[in-house]
């Protein structure tokens, strides 16, 4: 158990890093630039978010799922990154080709194609990055980890802030900031790993691919459909608001984002140790307990965040005001993620990626048909709201598909504090009046602790009856 927290936390060092970095990139750009100026900028996050969904076919994953079996590890790296390095060419070519109607359609004119070119460079940055922290990290070398993920991060808000401070306060500023910034975050982790990425086609193993494809092509197609579902909300207010809507929205979004602290420790300290635990057979009860526990903290700091909402968005520029009543709805994006991180296993464990098709296509209807009912009458608050319901749909469709071909356990609880949490965000948009709504959060917060007092007798009397354990230990050993 010492040894599980410890690795735990040093994961955490990395991703509390790196989300703190990213936090202070918000009031940096929102202190220099209007929120139509970020509206923009967003649009630019949403090409590198489309990327990043679709770029790796599915590779990434099926080289984490073969980690543990796989013997040569280096072999399995030089396999998986081969296929989605080579259609990255094709990528690259058609966003070339296409740049012109690109930045028309991403930034509302022609004339930014040269930014189009930019984000096509970083391409095979983004690639080397995602497989060398795969590669890490599934290495369980936590601190390391931790170590380049604050780099890149840091890298990215240095060039921000150079960047902002001796050019024009726009977004086409911001974009090369960010971009110039990952590359070189980038390169220092590649230099870093220069020995693993030294490949050729001997180092490859060809009988591989089929089993690398399998696994991860289905994955791929999912999330073509999940990536869908992750831009729709700011396409709708795209087409339907303007650019100052999409600015707030990106605000609110960044703000509910911190909760991705948590998401990115428990991701990258989970994935490894559930495959570990199924590989041993571990009994049910250890699953149902993380699970719990994951829902009970990340619930605690939603609420935390609907407490404090007036304290957090004074980092914010005062234009960007209206956003406190936009990002409780978007608080389910980060929650529902980290929650279905431990309700999906049996779709993980028994290799039924195709299922996460399915599950991508039922959050993809939710998101569309909400989006297009409410974006046009209330703007970003209504993309909000789709959002938030389309990541609870997410949820909901990824536990009932692993939970009917796995044993599983049981979600009661979690259906609880989700029922809880939407009365919350829902009166957190609606109701202006602070001392009133801050009745009303904490008394959600108070029925949370009060569904898991269970959960929390059973921690203590693990803890105590280790801690004796452990005394005992210590005594027989001084005898």
């Amino acid at each position: 158990m010492k040894a599980f927290v410890t690795r735990l936390m040093q994961f955490a060092v990395g991703s509390l890093g790196a989300a703190l970095l990213n936090l202070l990139t918000i009031p940096v750009i929102t202190f220099f630039i209007s929120p139509e100026e970020y509206g923009k900028t967003s649009m630019f996050m949403l090409a590198q978010t489309l990327l990043i969904c679709v770029i790796y076919l599915g590779y990434d994953q099926a080289f984490a799922r073969e980690f543990y079996e796989y013997p040569n590890k280096k072999k399995l790296f030089s396999t998986a990154i081969v296929v989605p390095f080579l259609f990255s060419g094709i990528v690259i070519g058609l966003m070339c080709y296409f740049a012109k109607p690109i930045s028309a359609f991403l930034f509302g004119s022609d004339m930014y194609y040269h930014a189009v070119y930019l984000i096509a460079a970083s391409i095979p940055f983004l690639i080397f990055e995602r497989f060398l922290f795969l590669y890490v990290r599934m290495q369980n070398k936590a601190l390391e980890f931790s170590l380049f993920n604050i780099i890149v991060k840091f890298s990215i808000l240095l060039c921000t802030v150079l960047f902002l401070l001796f050019f024009p306060h726009t977004f086409i500023t911001v974009i090369y900031a960010t971009i110039i910034g990952q590359v070189i975050g980038d390169t220092i982790l590649m230099l870093r790993n220069v020995r693993i990425l030294y490949m050729s086609p001997v180092k490859t193993d060809p009988d591989l691919y089929p089993r690398l494809a399998k696994f991860g092509l289905p994955i791929a197609a999912a999330t073509v459909i999940y990536s869908m579902f992750v831009v729709i909300d700011k396409l709708f207010i795209r087409y339907f608001c303007d650019f100052e809507q999409l600015g707030l929205y990106t605000a609110a979004f960044k703000i509910a984002s911190a909760l991705l602290i948590l998401q990115t420790t428990f991701s990258n300290f989970w994935v490894p140790t559930a495959y570990a635990w199924y590989k041993k057979q571990k009994p049910m009860h250890y699953f149902k307990l993380v699970s719990d526990s994951i829902m009970f903290l990340i619930a605690i700091l939603f609420m935390g965040l609907l407490l404090f909402k007036g304290v957090i968005m004074l980092v914010l520029s005062p234009e960007y005001g209206q956003a406190q009543y936009i990002f409780p709805f978007l608080c389910f994006y980060p929650l529902m993620m980290t929650v279905s991180e431990t309700t999906n296993l049996g779709i993980v464990f028994l290799k039924r990626s195709s299922l996460n098709i399915l599950v991508s296509i039922i959050a993809l209807i939710v998101s569309v048909g909400l989006n297009l009912l409410l974006v046009p009458t209330y703007g970003a608050i209504g993309a909000a709201i789709a959002t938030g319901s389309a990541y609870i749909a997410f949820f909901l469709a990824r536990t009932y598909f692993s939970m009917r071909i796995w044993k599983g356990f049981s979600v009661k609880t979690h259906m609880m504090t989700t029922l809880l949490l939407v009365v919350a965000a829902s009166l957190n948009s609606m109701i202006h009046t602070v001392w009133l709504i801050s009745i009303i959060n904490v008394a959600v917060l108070l029925c949370i602790i009060i569904i898991y007092i269970p959960l929390l007798r059973t921690l203590y009397r693990s803890y105590y009856a280790k801690r004796q354990q452990s005394i005992s230990h210590e005594k027989g050993i001084e005898a």
